[in-house]
Formats: structure tokens, sequence, C-alpha cells
């Protein structure tokens, strides 16, 4: 039996539908499993303690139920990593996004050997774990992030505007400023930023949208989005802005793939952490961080070049198929977690092998 700890999400799980078209389905990764416990439980009544922490010290207290553990979140790893550090407990396997950030790297120092394994989906996460002996290279893998290629996938539908999704570390100061005095119209499909406080670990700083954008400009119009309308969004866009804060993490890998997946060219901040997924100039575009010139630049060459914004998307969908499904990851994921189970190293059929992850054609389409 297997506990998946997940926190922060929702009491009813969304429909269970196979072929992709009512939401992602997310549901088949847990399907993996004989038993996925998540936030359920613990009691969700009002606590001076936060859930991530009693859950970490519910599933502690359950251990003898199962075999395993798997978390994904950084505060709930930590949690469990501590109080398995202090107590012994089960096999611990561990999703993780960003070893660099000082609130985890420091933890993790002491107590990344409690881990049987850890899964990134980043190489400049990995290759800082490994270099600064965080988790012992050969329990730490790296797995394509991925986006349900189903749910997400090309609409024919005018492409009337372009759009910026999401929340997580983006510099929508630069995009506004890109956009001044251009005839672009843009969505951003979000209500506020969220940028690291100075114990990001413990609460993030999150700024409302509106706040960032010195000049009104008409043709900007900001405001979350259901899934169906996000789809639709995507699909009335010729191309997907992601405009990120410097980082050593693949923020807006999600996006990325969504946009990728449904056809859609990307126009990205060049990261030291976003490195995995866009081609420069075959899947999208990167330009110089906090530059709206640059950005405004490229906007304007694929806003006038639909025919190239098209090919670069149509190259996108291409290499999500071949790399990002929900199957690849949740195939990969299983190789992984039965590998680490068995003290057997997994099959080369991942991206932890080294000939894979450095394969970088992208396939024709």
């Amino acid at each position: 039996m297997l506990a998946l700890l997940r926190p922060g999400r929702p009491a009813e799980a969304p429909p269970r539908d196979r072929t992709g078209e009512s939401g992602p389905r997310g549901f088949i990764f847990e399907d993996l499993f004989d038993e996925t416990w998540d936030v359920g439980l613990i009691d969700q009544r009002p606590s001076r303690w936060p859930a991530w922490l009693r859950l970490a010290i519910e599933v502690h207290r359950r251990r003898d139920d199962y075999d395993v553990i798997v978390t994904w979140g950084e505060r709930l790893t930590l949690a469990l990593m501590a109080l398995q550090r202090l107590r012994g407990g089960k096999p611990h396997i561990a999703f993780v996004s960003q070893f660099s950030k000082p609130n985890i790297r420091t933890p993790f120092r002491w107590l990344g050997r409690t881990l049987r394994a850890a899964i990134t989906s980043t190489s400049v996460q990995r290759d800082y774990a490994v270099a600064h002996r965080l988790v012992p290279a050969d329990r730490l893998f790296l797995v394509r992030f991925f986006v349900d290629h189903r749910f997400f996938h090309p609409i024919d539908m005018d492409d009337d505007g372009i759009c910026a999704v999401g929340a997580e570390m983006r510099d929508f100061p630069t995009l506004f400023a890109a956009l001044e005095g251009t005839p672009l119209r843009c969505h951003v499909a979000a209500d506020v930023v969220r940028v690291p406080g100075r114990w990001r670990l413990l609460k993030d700083r999150r700024v409302r949208i509106e706040t960032l954008q010195t000049t009104p400009n008409p043709r900007v119009t900001v405001g979350r989005k259901d899934l169906a309308g996000l789809r639709e969004l995507y699909a009335r866009s010729r191309f997907v802005v992601v405009p990120l804060l410097p980082s050593r993490s693949d923020n807006g890998v999600t996006v990325v793939l969504e946009a990728m997946a449904m056809g859609k060219a990307v126009i990205c901040t060049r990261t030291e952490g976003q490195v995995d997924v866009i081609e420069d100039g075959v899947t999208g575009l990167l330009v110089p961080p906090g530059d709206p010139a640059a950005l405004r630049d490229a906007m304007l060459a694929l806003w006038n070049d639909p025919e190239r914004a098209r090919a670069m998307g149509a190259r996108g969908r291409a290499l999500v198929e071949a790399r990002h499904t929900l199957e690849q990851f949740c195939d990969n994921v299983g190789l992984i977690l039965d590998a680490a189970m068995s003290d057997h190293p997994p099959p080369h059929r991942g991206w932890w092998d080294a000939a894979a992850m450095h394969a970088s054609a992208v396939p024709e389409r």
C-alpha cells in the first residue's frame, strides 16, 4: 500500500473523464497506486497548525499502515523528512522542484539521506542537488514534466490576440511595458503574482496584478479562467507569453507545455532554470529578463509572421506528444518507484538515462 500526499487538493475529485474533454486527466496518476491519501486524511476544521504539518504528523503516526510514502510539496516533504530523521519511518520518495532555495537546501543537507529516492523535472535543479550533495546521485531521478495532451489540444479558432498565464515568479511589469504602443490585445489569466518573500517556505508574497500596471492599456485585460475558459484562451491566442523573474527553477513549465500542447508558439524569458523544454527559434523564442524592448520585438515579430508562429506551434505539439504526455510521466515515475522499492536501478527508459536527457532534436511533424 502506498500513501500519496499532495496538500491543497479539492475535497471533491474532478470527473474521471478518460477522453480528456471535461478536464485534464490527473486521476490517472493516482490510479497507479493501491491507495491514495491526501488532505482528506486530516480534520479540515480551522486550526492554528497548517494543513501540511498536520498531514505529515498524521501519516507518520499511521506509518505502519502502508509500505511507502510519496510526497509532492516542499513543506510537506521537509516536515515528513524531519519526523523520520527523529523517529524513523517507512520508505519516503519525494517530488522536489527547487533544491537551490536556501530554505530547501539547508534542511536537505541534514535530512536528504532519509529519502529512499527523489524525483525532479528540471536538469538544473538535479545538477545543483548532486553538486551540493543534498541527495545521493543514485537516488535522484530526472523525469520530464507532463501535460495532458488530450485536454490541451489544437483547436481551430481565430487567433485574434495573445495571452499570458500563471502567477508563479511572473514578470508582468516587463510584459505590460512591452505591450505599450503596440496593437496587441493580451489577456493575463491570473489575478495575483506570487514571488518569494523573505521566508518563502512559510508564506509567499502575493501581489495583485492590477497594481503592477502603471499605465492603463485598454487592450490588456486581467482575470483568471476556469479550465474550459483557459483552453479557449489558448486557442484564440496566436502565441503565449511567459514573462519570468530570474530563477534557477523551471517556473512556467506548466504553461509552456499547455501552450505547446495547444499548438501555440511560446515567448519566454531566458532564465537559468527554464532550459529543458523550449528550443529557441524552433518551438518558441527566448528573450532576456527584464527587457521590455526585446520582448516587444519578439512579440511583434511573431504577430506579424503568423506562418512562423504556426510552424513553431506545430513543432511544440510534436515535442509534447513525443516526450511530455501524462502517460509517459506516469510510466516513468512508476518505474522509479518500483526500482526504489526493490533497490535495483530502473531500466534506461526515462530521462534519467544520460543519452535520452541530452537528446535535443525536436521531432518532425
